[in-house]
């Protein structure tokens, strides 16, 4: 028996590892308990068992993401993501669904807190940043590190860690969020970077005597000149389509995850009241979409049932996004069809524009970078990348040709810590990429091909929008 075929035999049983757990706990009468915070399993304060209980009294469907969110694709816009306290970065493939998604019309929720989700925006943010037009801020969101401690309106019994929010203002979404609601009670929060775009478009804020502390087991907080300080926006909210992306979806975003655990929804009326407008305003009253909360996001241990089948099970979500049910034959695909997941086979291009489906409202480069992600051809969304960010270049620094001479000599004032054999290097490898179609790369150097290129961006072209 060859390699190949151990190989298949391997992974047929792998497959069939998780079925087998599960028809064995359930015929021995095994329950499991979630103890994780922000899982909407966890009845205890620190879940948010309570918060999907309101959205299903109100006729909407609950269901939770364990493996993969590329299940997201097969509703075509039609759902609501929800992101609560992500511990881990999001995929490039998480990244792209979320874009996707957003392009057909769907909502997103992200609650984060101390700017744990910081680095998985930046792909979203590099991505949807084209489609905003005449965008001048510092990218579509970020939060900012640190508690936010507010002199002025905080719990009187407690402490300045736990602010309450009065500043409630109508923004893009017409004050359809804030309806009903006075205040917003919050615990050990962050607060959103005033300077991205959905804090510009904040519609929750402190008072002036607020900031963003980085050293949190300072017993006597107070702000210095490196941390953030002043009225300081905790959520914000865009609608895509208002800003003349065509079909455009919704995103809120909101500082601190823990407003809609058991615990404070439990206390505090309006913190469930703003929960429930946040849903009804993503679905835009649409209760036939579900709700889809992305708990593989959160800090499971890899010993615990949930995340061995999120490991596990993450290609049988990932292939029952596709129509007619090919996740329950999945094992036999597995069987027949594994050469197609070999490194040596060659996978489909995009050879033209009429290769790809162009759906109402969508542009060329949406659509292709939804295929490749599908297609896990991380070669060609970083010649997209780098051809984008060459048209970039000489449309900012209005020149007729592009040189990667006279970007060094841009870059090495720019960002003095880049060193000049590294970045002809690193060059030389993204136009060896760009040239050859059959090289394969794996997901983490094309994060760092981006990171670099995002990095020239930055300080080329972004600079001369400001």
């Amino acid at each position: 028996m060859g390699w190949k075929e151990i190989l298949q035999v391997t992974l047929f049983i792998l497959a069939w590892v998780p079925v087998g757990i599960l028809a064995g706990s359930t015929l021995i009468g095994t329950q499991s308990t979630y103890d994780w915070d922000f899982s909407i399993y966890n009845d205890r304060y620190s879940g948010l068992s309570l918060f999907a209980d309101n959205i299903e009294t109100s006729g909407y469907d609950v269901m939770s993401i364990q493996a993969s969110m590329s299940v997201v694709s097969r509703y075509n816009g039609s759902a609501v993501i929800v992101i609560m306290g992500p511990v881990r970065d999001f995929t490039i493939d998480a990244a792209l669904v979320i874009f996707t998604h957003l392009m057909a019309g769907g909502g997103v929720l992200i609650a984060d807190d101390f700017g744990s989700a910081n680095v998985s925006m930046a792909l979203l943010n590099y991505l949807l940043d084209s489609f905003i037009p005449d965008n001048t801020t510092h990218g579509l969101l970020s939060f900012v590190n640190g508690v936010l401690l507010d002199l002025d309106s905080y719990d009187p019994q407690k402490e300045p860690r736990l602010p309450i929010i009065r500043d409630l203002r109508a923004g893009l979404d017409g004050g359809a969020l804030t309806a009903g609601v006075s205040e917003l009670h919050l615990n050990w929060a962050s607060a959103i970077s005033p300077y991205c775009l959905l804090g510009r478009a904040g519609i929750a804020w402190t008072t002036p005597r607020s900031w963003c502390e980085t050293n949190i087991t300072d017993p006597e907080p107070e702000p210095d000149e490196y941390e953030l300080s002043g009225s300081l926006p905790v959520v914000g909210a865009i609608d895509l389509s208002a800003t003349g992306t065509s079909n455009g979806g919704r995103l809120v975003a909101v500082s601190d995850p823990s407003i809609f655990n058991n615990d404070m929804l439990g206390r505090f009326s309006d913190n469930e009241r703003f929960g429930a407008n946040i849903i009804d305003w993503l679905s835009d009253g649409d209760t036939s979409q579900p709700i889809l909360f992305c708990e593989q996001l959160l800090e499971i241990p890899w010993w615990e049932s949930e995340f061995f089948f999120g490991l596990y099970l993450g290609r049988v979500l990932w292939l029952s996004s596709l129509p007619l049910g090919i996740s329950a034959v999945y094992p036999l695909f597995t069987t027949i069809g594994i050469k197609k997941y070999l490194p040596d086979i060659k996978k489909p291009e995009v050879k033209s524009v009429s290769d790809v489906f162009l759906r109402k409202g969508q542009t060329y480069f949406s659509e292709r970078m939804s295929y490749y992600r599908t297609e896990g051809n991380y070669t060609r969304v970083v010649k997209m990348l780098y051809r984008r960010l060459r048209r970039g270049i000489r449309k900012a620094q209005q020149w007729t040709e592009y040189d990667s001479k006279k970007v060094w000599e841009t870059m090495q004032y720019k960002d003095p810590k880049l060193k000049e054999s590294e970045f002809f290097r690193t060059i030389a490898r993204i136009e060896e990429i760009s040239e050859d179609p059959n090289i394969k790369i794996k997901e983490n150097e094309m994060m760092e091909l981006f990171f670099f290129m995002r990095n020239i961006q930055s300080h080329m072209i972004d600079t001369r929008k400001r």
